[in-house]
């Protein structure tokens, strides 16, 4: 029988207040406090530190997601357990989309802070989008200034050589995304013509349109092979169309602040310094529909895992989770309330966290872990993320019936111990690497 979960943003991590409700008490056994920690430039963020009680370890591991509060990821406190220091960091940007060059500086903090506190090993962990934020963050702390990332895809701060970046022992990914831009543009919905207008609409694009394959579960989908090449190439069109829609808009608000530079600005009448002063400040919104369009989602011939029908996300109707309906749900943190700004450094094709890239130019030790059921990252990412492993040292763990939280799902779920079986995998691989002296 096929189990189906509602999807918990707790089970993530990806809820984080109130502190002071989450954290109240530390669990038997352990320690566990709220730590606040300041960026090199100045941004502030939480974060949950959880160590055994007792002798402070040797090794922490370090999780951080975009978006998500990883002050509650389920892995801090069995890893703990272990014997590890654990640091589940909530970003500067907690629950918004956020500048990824600004929380590589959030990273380095959670790092140092460790260290701070006798970590001689540092493991960065990142789960979903979190393992493109490490890969980056290792990429850049083992590039050498003034080879660092000078700005970000915007042209803004921050310079990245100007800043310190230490670098971690070992890295472990947990069903990480390919990039969240690459990530994002894999899920648009290609039938979708005019960003202005939510229902605008080509049939012959629509994978949620019967005529091309769709049907309601627990009917059957299957899309042709010759429609599949064209939504893909047309997902590819519309990320670069919204890549040219944010970069407008950031051309638009840098010509107002090049008019408070110039000479002749204190000479202007007052009201119109306030509307240029103003148009300086308005950091224009991306505004994106329909976001929830993987073909995988329904055709489970795709990429074939025992994944169940629709994604984590998806509201449940019938017994069956509806991405179809989700995908009109203007309700999607990725695309809610998001600047251009961040949409180009997080979410468009031109970011710089794109996993494979990244993973490529790194030399530590490499753990990737991926769950057979995940409905969000397939077995054809997974291998990739792999692949892209330019260190000697690399393994790979796949977990059994996991969904993308590693939580029990889908017709190989079977005793739900799959988050007992990730906890021990990491356990394993980290003690070999770096046993405690």
């Amino acid at each position: 029988m096929v189990r189906i979960r509602v999807w918990s943003c707790a089970a993530l991590g990806l809820l984080m207040l109130p502190f002071a409700a989450t954290i109240a008490q530390s669990p038997a056994g352990l320690t566990q406090e709220v730590v606040s920690l300041r960026a090199e430039d100045g941004g502030r963020l939480y974060a949950a530190y959880v160590v055994p009680q007792g002798k402070p370890p040797k090794t922490a591991i370090v999780f951080m997601h975009p978006r998500g509060g990883n002050v509650t990821h389920f892995a801090l406190e069995p890893l703990a357990r272990q014997g590890f220091a654990t640091l589940g960091m909530g970003s500067r940007d907690l629950n918004r989309t956020g500048i990824h060059e600004e929380l590589v500086l959030d990273v380095a903090a959670g790092v140092r802070f460790v260290k701070s506190r006798g970590a001689q090993k540092v493991i960065l962990a990142g789960h979903s989008g979190g393992g493109s934020l490490m890969a980056f963050y290792q990429s850049q702390a083992e590039a050498a200034p003034p080879n660092r990332v000078k700005a970000t895809p915007a042209g803004d701060p921050p310079d990245l050589s100007k800043f310190d970046l230490p670098k971690a022992d070992g890295f472990v990914t947990l069903n990480a995304a390919e990039g969240e831009g690459l990530h994002f543009t894999h899920h648009l919905d290609a039938s979708l013509v005019d960003e202005s207008d939510p229902f605008s609409y080509d049939p012959a694009l629509d994978i949620y349109n019967p005529a091309n394959g769709f049907r309601v579960p627990p009917e059957t989908t299957k899309y042709a092979a010759d429609f599949l090449d064209k939504v893909r190439t047309a997902q590819q069109a519309r990320g670069w169309r919204l890549v040219d829609i944010a970069r407008a808009k950031v051309r638009e608000q840098n010509r107002y602040r090049a008019m408070m530079t110039s000479p002749t600005f204190t000479q202007l009448p007052l009201a119109e310094r306030l509307m240029i002063e103003r148009r300086a400040e308005f950091d224009a919104p991306m505004v994106i529909y329909r976001t929830r369009a993987e073909p995988r989602y329904f055709d489970l011939s795709l990429d074939a895992s025992d994944r169940i029908w629709g994604h984590m996300t998806g509201p449940v109707k019938d017994g069956y989770r509806r991405s179809d309906l989700k995908n009109y749900r203007y309700d999607d943190t990725l695309s809610i309330g998001i600047t251009a700004r961040e949409f180009l450094s997080t979410l468009s094709l031109v970011s710089n966290a794109q996993l494979y890239p990244n993973l490529g130019k790194i030399s530590i030790p490499v753990l990737v872990t991926n769950s057979s059921a995940d409905s969000g990252i397939l077995p054809n990412e997974a291998q990739k993320t792999f692949e892209a492993v330019a260190s000697r040292d690399k393994e790979r763990v796949w977990i059994v019936g996991g969904e993308h939280g590693y939580e029990p799902n889908g017709p190989k779920a079977g005793a739900g111990k799959q988050r007992d079986e990730l906890i021990d995998a990491i356990t394993k691989w980290v003690k070999k690497r770096f046993p405690a002296e």
